[in-house]
């Protein structure tokens, strides 16, 4: 991961700043007070949070104006940019915002993952360190730094072992120490000893208590039986699910095992350290070839500078001219590197202001002139909150609107013409008839009807019991009787008997022929034709009734529709007064017609971005302008000096390096005899030290041919590939290790593991499940049964309990029970503790063992060549804080042994170490360091400088001093060297 961008709003001495950071090496340069150390804090402090308050202020309060706090573009390996925002007044967490590739946005857990569990000491200590850091081991050997060094190589993040380790430690101590007596489980135990014997002195044995003793004795053989039966249940069930866990492992040891029986057993013997010693040897080998190379070259330089020795009077006569632009070039290189970032920074603010404009919709004049303030965008949430209440309720009137045009009725019922009134007379005209027609009936049947048969059949017909009133009469009347009474009951006419007629008789009865006419039938109408016709008349009845209350029921639905009409169009009204208002207020603000409040919004909030891009752009144009002014004048002095000294004029980008000629040529001028004798002198002693380099040269390729020859590879690339395929193969031995002490784990020791294998190859894991799942069913069945007799056993128990005498046995047994409980909880949990322990401290020195190893190497290989090989090898013992090393000649020194100079370097190698160590298994940390060469002699500080180099080609590294030379020599092209004001 590097830092792609920083951008401060406030912070220090620092507003409205902005950097773009290549992925290497990016040297910050700049006098005392120019904002270096500023910056280095703003970094953290937009990482990890602000630093606290000190005496009731802010430390780095935002001076020079503007928001405190800032953003952090960041780019991970994969290539997703990140943005990390965080503001605030005061110390601590402040605002936090991190917005991912996708948009979505997080907070702290979000960037602690970004981080790979980093925090705050990490990333001082180890990636983020200056001068004071390199001066001590102090910030290295704390157990915070190596845990979480050590935890991130093992996948645990920021988790410290150590920490867990000594919580489980002091929590298994707390509960039961070996002769201890106040420890929670040992006044338990004791405690228990205690009532057991109290309770030995108050137990009695009566006679009356055998009877239950002996039954409780023969519940508790049941108990056994089944505890037997359950054991062996369960460890048939364990053993299958053993089997089931082994099979997958157990297959991937098999495959190891073949492979590494197929592979090269002779690469087990190759030294682990071998690869490692290869590289050392071929670096001094290398390294005393390029020395020797060098030694050449200068002297060849010495020959060519002696001669080409002059001197030129036409120089001396201008000299003044010429150290005054000799004194005015680091200036003018200075604002010849500033030019075309200052230009890319105009390019990018302009380009980032027409990219917001094109957003927005319109040119980047009109967007910066809007108006962005928050009563601006307030109006936009009112407005929208209106238009939607607006909206909801023109929706829900319409949808009532609907509703009640959907319940009117299409048309009224039918009524085929006739009206209530002729309806009623129908019907009494043809009760009549009917009535008549039975009377004169009756009347001819053989022996009469009795009254009360006819009351009856009347009742039963009136009451709709028709069935009833036929098969009654049925068995009371002669058969002819019967019929007629059924035929009355069927044409449900009987009840004229009993309701008076309201049609007035002529003479006691009406005619028949008037009836029929009275009740629109023709003069033949037999009894079916009058029983359809009572039906229909019936039925036309039914559908009056129904069209009188359908035709109110519609009249109140027809006023609630006209009432919800008149209601939706006001509301239609006023969702159109609503939008032409907010249209006045779109072309009164000069937005785009026709966007809507949420897209008012969006564009607004374009704005302040669009005036930090335009401010940016003015400022580094301003700017721009004063360096290039200053460059011209620059250049025509020194086309002046050139032509007054009869020499072409300096081509463009080359006035620099003119002027640096014109100065050394001056010197030479005026020392020519003094510097002849002195190059004399050079020469004769680099050519006696010529040989010392030689031997050196071929005694490091000697080195190198006597290593190749004792492992008789033929080359260099031979050996290498050996070493590791030889590593390959040890990986392989330790991963078929691990899965044999897994499978040594499931199996229950060492000695059960060819046991547990060779049954894992033939099962079928069908089989065991159906094995396993059986076993659990008659566990389960078991444990029912176990209940019972627990069941029972406590009623025994009860019932002896009230025959003992005294309460003191009894409360005695009760707390024996309560303090066993509490002792068999504490020491369940003193084991679960004690195991979790014992695997952790093993983890973690097995994880020391074979990984700090490979820490160290790196730090050996940055510190011999930081010291030019004067010092061979660090050695770090396993659980020990102190770090020694091993001089090319002499003992082995401490650190407390060593030069300051000497102790930085090597501080600064065991960093280097850990950065790649914390590297290899997540994402790498952004290096800053801040001014850490002054110690070092301009050898060594080369050398670093290049380690630092080398470095930066795997990290993103930020340099920060206040010594150009120091600049130059970490980036002598001055490609990436950012220059602060």
């Amino acid at each position: 991961m590097r830092i792609e961008r920083i951008e401060l709003d406030g912070f220090g001495r620092f507003a409205g700043a902005l950097w773009n950071l290549p992925a290497g090496l990016t040297v910050v340069v700049g006098a005392n007070e120019a904002g270096k150390t500023t910056l280095l804090n703003a970094v953290r402090a937009l990482l990890f949070g602000f630093e606290s308050t000190r005496e009731g202020r802010a430390w780095y309060p935002a001076l020079a104006g503007g928001r405190r706090g800032g953003r952090l573009s960041l780019v991970t390996a994969a290539g997703e940019r990140w943005l990390v925002e965080r503001h605030g007044e005061r110390g601590g967490t402040g605002s936090l915002t991190v917005r991912a590739p996708n948009g979505n946005t997080g907070g702290q857990e979000t960037l602690d993952r970004l981080l790979a569990g980093a925090d705050r000491e990490l990333f001082t200590k180890v990636f983020a360190f200056g001068l004071g850091e390199l001066q001590s081991m102090d910030s290295l050997s704390g157990e915070g730094v190596r845990s979480r060094i050590y935890g991130a190589g093992s996948g645990l993040g920021g988790m410290s072992a150590a920490d867990l380790e000594r919580q489980l430690r002091q929590r298994q101590e707390a509960i039961f120490r070996p002769q201890g007596r106040n420890q929670e489980l040992n006044r338990l135990v004791a405690r228990i000893e205690e009532l057991r014997a109290q309770i030995a002195e108050l137990e009695t044995q009566p006679a009356r208590y055998e009877e239950l003793h002996r039954a409780l004795a023969a519940v508790g053989g049941d108990r056994q039986r089944i505890d037997a039966e359950r054991h062996e249940a369960a460890e048939t069930a364990a053993r299958a699910g053993r089997l089931v866990e082994a099979q997958v492992p157990a297959a991937e040891l098999a495959a190891l095992e073949a492979d590494l029986a197929a592979g090269d057993a002779a690469l087990d013997t190759l030294p682990a350290g071998i690869e490692a010693e290869l590289v050392t040897l071929e670096t001094a080998r290398d390294a005393a070839a390029e020395a020797l190379a060098a030694h050449d070259s200068a002297v060849s330089a010495l020959v060519t500078r002696l001669a080409e020795t002059t001197v030129d009077e036409a120089l001396l006569a201008e000299a003044a001219e010429i150290e005054a632009l000799v004194g005015e070039r680091p200036l003018e290189a200075a604002r010849a590197r500033e030019l075309p970032e200052l230009r890319a920074a105009i390019d990018l603010a302009d380009a980032e202001l027409a990219e917001v404009a094109r957003r927005a919709g319109g040119a980047p004049a009109w967007l910066l002139d809007l108006d962005d303030s928050v009563p601006a965008i307030q109006a936009t949430r009112d407005a929208e909150a209106r238009l939607t209440a607006r909206e909801v309720e023109r929706q829900r009137l319409n949808a009532r609107v609907e509703s009640l045009r959907e319940a009117l009725p299409a048309a009224d019922p039918a009524d085929e013409g006739l009206d209530a009134a002729t309806v009623a007379d129908r019907r009494a005209a043809l009760r009549q008839l009917t009535e008549l027609r039975m009377r004169r009936e009756l009347a001819a049947a053989p022996g009469g009807v009795p009254r009360w048969a006819i009351i009856l059949a009347a009742a039963l017909a009136a009451a709709a019991l028709v069935g009833t009133a036929v098969g009654l009469l049925a068995g009371l009347l002669p058969g002819a009787l019967a019929g007629i009474v059924a035929g009355v009951a069927a044409a449900g006419t009987a009840a004229s008997f009993i309701r008076p007629s309201s049609t007035p008789r002529r003479g006691g009865e009406q005619r028949e022929g008037d009836l029929l006419a009275a009740a629109g039938l023709p003069p033949d109408a037999d009894a079916t034709a009058i029983r359809r016709a009572d039906d229909a008349l019936a039925l036309a009845a039914a559908t009056i009734a129904a069209g009188d209350r359908s035709r109110e029921a519609e009249g109140t639905r027809a006023s609630r529709l006209a009432a919800a009409e008149r209601e939706l169009t006001t509301a239609m009204a006023a969702a159109d007064v609503e939008r032409r208002a907010w249209e006045a207020w779109v072309a009164g603000h000069r937005l785009p017609a026709g966007c809507s409040p949420e897209a008012a919004r969006a564009v607004l909030d374009l704005v302040p971005v669009a005036r930090r891009a335009a401010a940016v752009a003015a400022s580094a144009r301003a700017r721009c302008d004063a360096a290039t002014v200053a460059s011209h004048a620059f250049a025509e002095r020194v086309d002046a000096l050139l032509a007054r000294l009869g020499r072409p004029a300096a081509r463009e980008g080359l006035r620099d390096a003119t002027v640096i000629a014109l100065g050394e040529s001056l010197a030479g001028a005026r020392s020519a005899a003094e510097r002849r004798r002195s190059l004399a002198a050079e020469r004769a002693d680099a050519e006696r030290r010529r040989g010392p380099l030689a031997d050196r040269a071929a005694a490091a390729a000697a080195g190198l041919d006597a290593l190749l020859a004792a492992h008789d590879a033929p080359a260099v690339a031979t050996l290498r590939a050996r070493a590791r395929a030889a590593t390959e193969r040890r990986e392989l031995h330790a991963r078929a290790r691990e899965l044999r002490a897994r499978l040594a784990g499931i199996a229950g020791g060492e000695g059960r593991l060819p046991d547990l294998l060779a049954s894992a190859a033939i099962s079928d894991p069908a089989t065991l499940q159906v094995e396993r799942d059986e076993a659990a069913r008659r566990v389960a069945e078991l444990d029912a049964a176990a209940h019972e007799l627990s069941t029972r056993a406590g009623e025994l128990r009860s019932e002896l309990a009230r025959l003992e005498q005294g309460a003191e046995l009894g409360a005695r047994r009760q707390e024996l029970a309560s303090v066993a409980g509490r002792a068999a909880a504490l020491a369940r949990e003193w084991a679960v503790r004690a195991v979790a322990l014992r695997l952790l401290e093993e983890t973690r020195q097995r994880y020391e063992r074979e990984r700090q190893p490979r820490v160290v190497q790196d730090a050996s290989a940055h510190f011999a060549r930081i010291t030019g090989d004067a010092y061979e090898r660090i050695v770090a013992a396993p659980g020990e804080a102190a770090v020694r090393v091993e001089a090319a000649t002499g003992a082995p020194r401490l650190t407390d042994e060593l030069s300051r100079g000497t102790a930085e370097q090597l501080y600064l190698a065991l960093r280097f170490g850990l950065i790649e160590q914390f590297a290899r298994s997540t994402e790498p940390l952004p290096v800053v360091m801040d001014d850490i060469l002054v110690n070092f002699d301009a050898n060594r500080a080369a050398r670093a400088a290049g380690a630092i180099r080398t470095l930066a080609e795997r990290h993103q590294v930020l340099y920060f001093t206040c010594h150009p030379w120091t600049a130059e020599l970490l980036d002598p092209e001055r490609a990436s060297t950012i220059t602060l004001d």
